[in-house]
């Protein structure tokens, strides 16, 4: 009963350990995701997801975890592809770009997404969903 009583004394510093932990993760990956999570960012992922852990889509020229590439939710076509641009590109990236660089009014005034990516995107809906075109995706 002494043994428990101490665990549970011992629970709050375990809590703010891990909190401290998962900040700094995620502080890693904000650093980390403008890479976009390519091939060159396996060092910067956690041991047991850089241990050969990594998916390539289509063209072998992007990669992701593969455990999050298993995680995607293949329901939809459409939650497929956003959720796997999600993992390739930061959500800033994302919110501040677009497929021309251009925004609505035909302004240069937003960053390009990377085009090999949007590629490896495409091709890997595509392979995950037969029969879907370009053009759907």
């Amino acid at each position: 009963m002494a043994e428990i009583i101490d665990c549970l004394r011992e629970l709050p510093e375990t809590l703010k350990l891990m909190k401290d932990c998962i900040a700094k993760v995620n502080a890693s990956m904000t650093h980390v995701s403008d890479n976009s999570m390519s091939i060159s960012m396996s060092s910067a992922m956690s041991s047991s997801e850089s241990e050969g852990e990594m998916h390539f889509l289509p063209g072998k020229s992007v990669a992701v975890s593969k455990r999050s590439f298993l995680r995607l939710n293949r329901t939809r076509m459409t939650v497929f592809a956003q959720e796997l641009a999600v993992l390739i590109f930061s959500k800033d990236t994302l919110a501040n770009s677009t497929l021309t660089g251009r925004n609505g009014r035909g302004d240069m005034t937003k960053g390009q997404l990377d085009v090999a990516k949007v590629l490896a995107i495409t091709d890997a809906v595509i392979e995950e969903f037969p029969g879907t075109t370009v053009s759907e995706v």
